[in-house]
C-alpha cells in the first residue's frame, strides 16, 4: 500500500514540474499597418487580410415609385 501512494505522489510531482517547465503561449504578433486613404477611410492590412474602414454616410436611392415622400402612381387596386 505504501509503494502505491509514493507512486501517486511521484506522478503528481512530475505533472507538477512539466507543467510549470512548459514555455508560456503567447499570441503571435500581429503586424497590423493602418493608413489613411481619405478624410474619413482607413485601410488596416496585416499578412492575408486587408479591412477597409469607412464613417462615410450611406447615401440610399428613393424607393420606386416614390419621389421622396410623393407618390408617383398607383393603380387603384385593379391589378388584372
Amino acid at each position: 500500500m505504501k509503494m502505491l501512494q509514493l507512486s501517486a505522489f511521484a506522478g503528481a510531482a512530475a505533472a507538477a514540474v512539466a507543467i510549470a517547465a512548459a514555455p508560456v503561449a503567447a499570441a503571435a504578433p500581429t503586424g497590423l499597418t493602418c493608413t489613411n486613404t481619405g478624410a474619413e477611410t482607413t485601410q488596416c492590412q496585416s499578412p492575408g487580410n486587408v479591412q477597409i474602414n469607412s464613417d462615410h454616410e450611406v447615401q440610399y436611392p428613393d424607393q420606386y415609385p416614390f419621389y421622396g415622400t410623393v407618390l408617383l402612381f398607383h393603380h387603384g387596386g385593379n391589378h388584372r
